[in-house]
Parts: structure tokens; sequence; C-alpha cells
């Protein structure tokens, strides 16, 4: 009797170690939900830090792009002279014509040495894009990625000796319809001519 209790205590102390090894199927069940939930949270933070990135990136082409086009466009036309029978459709002692097209203006002028210079907005494909025409040469100064959606020119020739032209546009990135980071600008400037 005495060693059948021994083997009776060795096997109920066998079973209850079995038992505590392993984990119950609620255990398992609960710590599933857990890690289903902590990766589904991770998962949306990484796409919000992604999203994010990339509005920040189309924002910052979108100024990069019309910050070349403004230093462009600032730099030749404060060079701008007065127009002596060099550019047609320009009056002479003018210095800039702005002409309506459409949807948006166009800027002709002469500039530092001697070219008929246009601006103007122009469809490229599946953009619009700046185009910029110096005598017999045309060419687009601002990338197919962006879509400029309006430019205008306003000219202030109320004093004689220097006109004020007002430059005005908006554009965006061409990116999925959430990333397309929408600006609009305006700057001014007066040409250096005094002649």
């Amino acid at each position: 009797m005495i060693g059948a209790r021994k083997n009776l205590q060795k096997i109920d102390r066998s079973a209850s170690s079995q038992m505590a090894a392993g984990f119950s199927l609620m255990e398992v069940i609960i710590s599933v939900a857990l890690f289903s939930v902590i990766i589904l949270s991770a998962t949306g933070i990484f796409k919000l830090v992604i999203d994010g990135q990339r509005s920040a990136i189309a924002t910052q082409n979108v100024q990069e792009s019309l910050k070349y086009f403004l230093e462009v466009i600032n730099k030749e036309m404060r060079m701008a002279q007065k127009n002596e029978a060099v550019c047609p459709g320009i009056p002479d002692d003018e210095i800039f014509i702005v002409s309506e097209t459409g949807s948006s203006d166009t800027l002709i002028f002469k500039n530092y040495y001697n070219q008929c210079v246009t601006y103007s907005l122009v469809s490229d494909g599946d953009s619009q894009r700046f185009q910029v025409s110096r005598n017999s040469e045309t060419g687009f100064i601002s990338p197919a990625k962006i879509w400029i959606d309006d430019l205008d020119f306003v000219l202030n020739a109320s004093t004689s000796t220097q006109a004020l032209l007002t430059v005005n546009l908006r554009a965006h990135a061409l990116n999925e319809r959430q990333f397309q980071s929408e600006m609009t600008l305006q700057t001014s400037v007066a040409s250096r001519y005094y002649k």
C-alpha cells in the first residue's frame, strides 16, 4: 500500500506538472488579440507618418519650383529695358506689355541682352507649365510634375520712370489628391531701367 501511494503521488505530480507547462486556449486567444491590436495600431501610425512625409515632400517640390521660377523672372524683369523698335508688338518707350490669353496672362518685354522675352502658361501633355521664349528659343522653366493653375501679371505703369509689375500665381503638385499641396504666391517687381 505504501508503494502504491508513492506511485499515485508520482502520477499526480507528473500530471499536474504537465498541466502547468502549457497555455490554455483562453490565454492563447487573448494574447493573439492583444498582439493584433498592437500591430494594427503601429501600422496605422506608420501610415500617418508616411502620408505626412509625402505631403511635406509635395509642398517642398511646389515651393522649390515656384521659387526657381520667381528667381528667373525677377532677375530678367528687373533688367528689362524700354523697347526701341527691337520687339514687335511692344510700343516704343514701353517696358512691359501684358496680354490676356485664355485663362492666364502673357508678359512680353525686351531684356538686357536686347532679346524679346515672353512669359506665358502653356499646356504640355498632362501638365500646365511656365514657358519662356527669348527670340526664337523656347523652353519650360517649371517641371512637368507641377501644375500651374493660374498666372496673372498686373502692370502698374502710372509712374513715368519705372513700371511696377505684380505676378500672381497658383500651383499644385501632380500627385494623388491628398498630396497635391496647392500654393498661391504674389510678388511685385520694378524694372531698374531709368532712361
